[in-house]
């Protein structure tokens, strides 16, 4: 593994690179809810049903796609439903075996849900390199499902800013899911309309002003393709004022050749691979409790490409899924599983899922418990820690290990001291130049009355942001922040 976050020099992209904005909005910032990014709990329309349906089948049978879109009937409209850009979708992408995810009069709430249940669920090994997003547009219009069975807060009064990050949260969301595809994220395209063109131009200033790394998504604004010089559309490249006539698939085309080339044409990402390793604390009750949540946001707006592996997805042992998109919901955190139970398990949850840093936080389980005296009980902790880490090294002598100490707990604490100084003994007899190991200590500025759930033992969100906020730091120490861009 290389950590190394190249950089493209692409002259069309519009995104600012992150490490020259300083405060700048960052695309990996958390997305506002509003209705253009809360996805529905299902999709019950028979049209937008099927064409979800449809997609999935399409991505499950997908051997050697490389490219694939994702939008509305603009996007439809290259090979699907009226097929006007057909031909040209043929000579230009037929050789990256292309997905179509178009699909007539989608909205942003709709699409979350489609890319996250099921329409990025590529085979392993699959991943296309390049996506392309464009989307936006129907939130200005569309307030209810072709058969009316959904219905959404959108529409003519629908705030520019939230169809800015509505088209954001897709963008993150095939990023997380799809680590190894880079992500073309066009601008709303102009329309006749003029009240929802001046709206449109709002939304698109507010994407383009996210600062992001160009390696892995390029902001892209075409409009000037599709305009006269007196600021009209070019009625030539549309049927009716939003939706293009087959020379404005080939104006698209062109626009976005020179990224498509660039793209495909890229050594493939090769984003660090991170394991959460732990029991209740890193599985997390639900979504907001647990670290990983935050943890996630806090790596990428740093700068880095990560991948979060691991063999588990969900909360609370197990059954509780994920309550937010706005993470990699990938881990090995076991509920109710003490240090010994990781120590012998581990090893089988390690096919397929070997990691470039592992983070360890084991202990609070054992502790919370085990009556045995503290001596032994945490001699026998720092042991089966010692074997979860040996054990890493022995499947990659290259890997990186954050040890994390236990956080405070409302009873035991004598007990949860005495564990954290030999954690921290451990790391100092442990760590070398080849083979790091760096402490993480979550306790700095935890408060026991304010940060744990009222079962004393597992972060409420307040206790779950200070453990991410730790282990990043933690996390930055390993990667090198010369190789970082």
């Amino acid at each position: 593994m290389k950590f190394i976050l190249a950089s493209l020099s692409i002259q069309v992209l519009l995104c600012f690179e992150f490490s020259t904005l300083g405060a700048a909005p960052n695309f990996w910032d958390e997305i506002p809810l509003s209705p253009s990014t809360t996805m529905p709990g299902q999709i019950q329309d028979d049209y937008w049903n099927g064409e979800f349906q449809r997609v999935n089948r399409e991505v499950l049978q997908a051997k050697e796609t490389k490219l694939f879109f994702l939008g509305d009937s603009i996007t439809w409209n290259w090979s699907l439903g009226d097929k006007l850009g057909h031909d040209i979708w043929r000579e230009n992408y037929a050789q990256y075996q292309p997905v179509n995810m178009g699909n007539s009069g989608d909205i942003t709430p709709v699409m979350l849900y489609r890319v996250t249940h099921g329409n990025l669920n590529f085979t392993a090994g699959r991943q296309p390199k390049v996506a392309v997003l464009l989307c936006g547009i129907n939130n200005l219009g569309v307030t209810q499902s072709d058969g009316g069975k959904e219905k959404w807060d959108l529409g003519a009064k629908c705030p520019p800013a939230d169809i800015a990050h509505g088209k954001r949260a897709i963008a993150q969301v095939i990023r997380r899911r799809l680590p190894e595809t880079r992500v073309i994220m066009l601008a709303i395209l102009p329309v006749a309309d003029k009240v929802k063109w001046a709206k449109c131009q709002q939304a698109n200033a507010s994407n383009a002003a996210d600062a992001c790394n160009p390696n892995e998504v390029a902001y892209v604004d075409l409009q000037e393709k599709f305009l006269l010089p007196d600021g009209s559309i070019n009625k030539r490249l549309y049927t009716d004022g939003t939706h293009l006539s087959t020379e404005g698939y080939r104006v698209w085309a062109q626009g976005i050749e020179p990224i498509v080339k660039k793209f495909m044409d890229a050594p493939p990402l090769d984003p660090v691979k991170i394991m959460l390793i732990g029991d209740s604390i890193t599985e997390g009750l639900d979504s907001s409790s647990s670290y990983r949540r935050y943890l996630d946001g806090m790596l990428r707006i740093s700068g880095h490409q990560i991948d979060l592996i691991g063999s588990r997805q969900k909360h609370h042992d197990d059954k509780t899924d994920p309550d937010s998109y706005q993470y990699d919901v990938d881990h090995e955190g076991h509920w109710g599983k003490d240090s010994a139970w990781m120590a012998e398990n581990l090893p089988r949850r390690l096919t397929g899922n070997m990691p470039d840093v592992a983070v360890i936080q084991l202990g609070s389980e054992d502790v919370v418990s085990s009556k045995a005296a503290a001596e032994p009980l945490t001699d026998g902790i720092v042991k089966n820690i010692n074997q979860v880490i040996e054990l890493l090294r022995s499947k990659n002598e290259n890997i990186k290990i954050v040890l994390s100490k236990v956080i405070p707990s409302k009873e035991r604490e004598e007990v949860i001291n005495l564990l954290n100084a030999k954690i921290s003994q451990y790391v100092q007899a442990h760590s070398t130049p080849r083979q790091r190991v760096v402490l993480a200590d979550p306790n700095a500025g935890f408060d026991v009355s304010q940060d744990l759930a009222d079962d004393g033992m597992l972060p409420n969100p307040s206790g779950a942001r200070k453990i991410a906020e730790a282990f990043a730091i933690a996390i930055n120490r390993l990667i090198d922040d010369a190789t970082r861009h």
